[in-house]
């Protein structure tokens, strides 16, 4: 008998923390570190505008001359992220994140944030099926 197919809305982080487009790159930097999360969608006046890592902060703050006090959050962050929907098979969402080499996708419906699915997330699963014994023959 064969299992049913995982859903990345089995395994997603629920209620991810969210931050506003017009923070600078300071407090969002500041903010990511005191949530101990390393992906944040970013709305500006309730619409989803993109997605911010920090790794793409820590590049952003040291290369690209901007200054980080005055610059906001929706004008570095990536637009357009990857999203895909509670239902989704997990094998095709974490083929979709490595084939992109993004490390989260958005869990949504009907425009809601429903969750956010990270690498680290991925690594939990995987975790899971290693330490599973294997059935009985």
């Amino acid at each position: 008998m064969r299992r049913s197919q995982p859903t990345v809305g089995q395994y997603m982080t629920r209620e991810p923390h969210v931050i506003d487009g017009g923070l600078n790159l300071v407090d969002t930097y500041t903010r990511m570190f005191q949530l101990q999360v390393r992906h944040l969608p970013v709305y500006t006046q309730g619409h989803l505008v993109g997605i911010v890592s920090d790794r793409d902060l820590g590049h952003i703050m040291a290369t690209q001359g901007l200054d980080p006090q005055h610059t906001t959050v929706e004008a570095v962050c990536t637009p357009d992220p990857y999203v895909c929907d509670p239902d989704d098979p997990l094998a095709h969402v974490v083929a979709e994140m490595s084939q992109r080499k993004i490390g989260a996708a958005l869990v949504m419906r009907g425009g809601q944030l429903h969750g956010i699915f990270t690498v680290v997330d991925a690594l939990e699963v995987l975790l899971v099926l290693l330490n599973e014994e294997p059935a009985a023959a």
